[in-house]
């Protein structure tokens, strides 16, 4: 819509945004492992309780039931796991209220480190996100 700016009597149109290029699942789940890893390594301790640290994006493979994706690192519940980290790949169905989550890996800090830095890590993601939206259309 058009219209006149009251100030600099300036005709003018609303700011329009660049288009950005869709990224592939692939190259997302890259950049998500490379962002949780950079965050684990600060905001994940060695020892004791602490808040999830998560990273998240939208699913853009059509071909895929589930809408968004989430990596994810968490202390598990159990008594007596005071070094140990979960790592774990869950994929939702928005605005349905289904969440299905898979644990990769757990172990110390160091372990989930390792696994974050591991090479083939992005496509076996990529397996277990599809895998997981098998699940959330069975529901």
């Amino acid at each position: 819509m058009d219209r006149i700016n009251p100030i600099n009597k300036i005709l003018s149109k609303g700011i329009s945004k660049m288009h950005e290029e869709e990224l592939t699942l692939e190259e997302k789940i890259q950049k998500t492992v490379k962002n949780l890893l950079a965050r684990a390594e600060r905001e994940v301790p060695e020892y004791g309780d602490f808040k999830s640290v998560y990273e998240e994006f939208p699913n853009t493979d059509k071909s895929i039931t589930a809408t968004d994706f989430m990596l994810k690192i968490n202390k598990p519940l159990t008594k007596g796991s005071e070094k140990m980290r979960n790592l774990i790949a869950v994929a939702y169905d928005i605005p349905h209220p289904y969440k299905t989550e898979q644990t990769l890996t757990h172990g110390t800090k160091q372990e989930i480190l390792d696994a974050l830095r591991s090479n083939d890590l992005p496509k076996k993601l990529e397996k277990i996100y599809k895998e997981l939206a098998e699940h959330l259309s069975e529901e």
